[in-house]
């Protein structure tokens, strides 16, 4: 499917914001586990419970794939993350013009 209404527009992150999310779940999961801890009678713990240990295993498995790609990175000597290099038109013939005009 083509996007039509931002052709060319790719998201992406920040490098401090994208390091930062594993710490952020790791928040977020917290503070919920600790709300369902709190009050573990009320109909909201469960809900709160299992929305932390989401969050917690969000953590975790960002955290795990950061390791795993910075290491892969260095035992292969990956540079730096960038944008992609911009597309070349080599090997594309050029309309070439008539001699005298």
């Amino acid at each position: 499917m083509v996007n039509t209404v931002f052709p060319e527009s790719v998201v992406r992150l920040s490098r401090p914001v994208y390091e930062s999310l594993p710490l952020l779940y790791a928040a977020i999961g917290a503070f919920a586990l600790g709300v369902s801890y709190v009050d573990p009678r009320n109909v909201t713990a469960a809900a709160t419970f299992l929305i932390g240990l989401v969050a917690e295993i969000a953590a975790l498995t960002l955290y795990l794939r950061r390791r795993g790609y910075r290491e892969m990175r260095r035992e292969y000597g990956g540079g730096e993350l960038s944008a992609p290099p911009a597309p070349t038109h080599a090997g594309v013939p050029t309309a070439r013009r008539a001699p005298g005009g």
